[in-house]
């Protein structure tokens, strides 16, 4: 039998999960040095400044990430003080969800430094080609659904 050569610097996944790991590791060291919390504490401090997130629902929606991992990420800012759980409105199912003057201050402190850090990561590219980068990028999460192979 013929076996195509497997060849995993040519692999699209490995090479994403190989440069997410980096990333991570990248922004999990600045965030604990300047900020002692964990990357999906930022992430959800970040989305939190969107006032169109408003509930763990849209936290849930918007980062796509698993629905435990939320919840403990969430449970874990919330004993940090850095968010609050409002009483629900009479006209909403779910409690809303609000930074405290303690995560926004912290919000505020490391935008500057993780948008230093974004910026770092762009200083290779021309705006032309981050834009081509994001097309892509989205073509890829287009395809990152159900696959049905037989």
């Amino acid at each position: 039998m013929n076996n195509p050569k497997y060849d995993f610097t040519r692999l699209l996944t490995y090479r994403i999960a190989r440069l997410q790991a980096k990333l991570n590791a990248q922004a999990t060291s600045l965030l604990r040095t300047h900020a002692q919390i964990s990357l999906s504490e930022w992430r959800v401090i970040a989305m939190l400044s969107d006032p169109r997130v408003e509930t763990q629902k849209d936290v849930l929606e918007a980062m796509g990430l698993d629905k435990g991992q939320v919840s403990r990420t969430m449970q874990r800012l919330s004993q940090k003080g850095l968010i609050m759980r409002m009483s629900p409105a009479e006209a909403q199912r779910e409690r809303a969800i609000r930074l405290t003057d303690s995560g926004r201050q912290l919000l505020k402190k490391m935008t500057p430094i993780m948008m230093q850090r974004q910026a770092h990561l762009q200083s290779g590219f021309d705006a032309g080609e981050v834009d081509q980068l994001l097309d892509l990028v989205g073509k890829l999460e287009s395809k990152s659904g159900h696959l049905d192979i037989s």
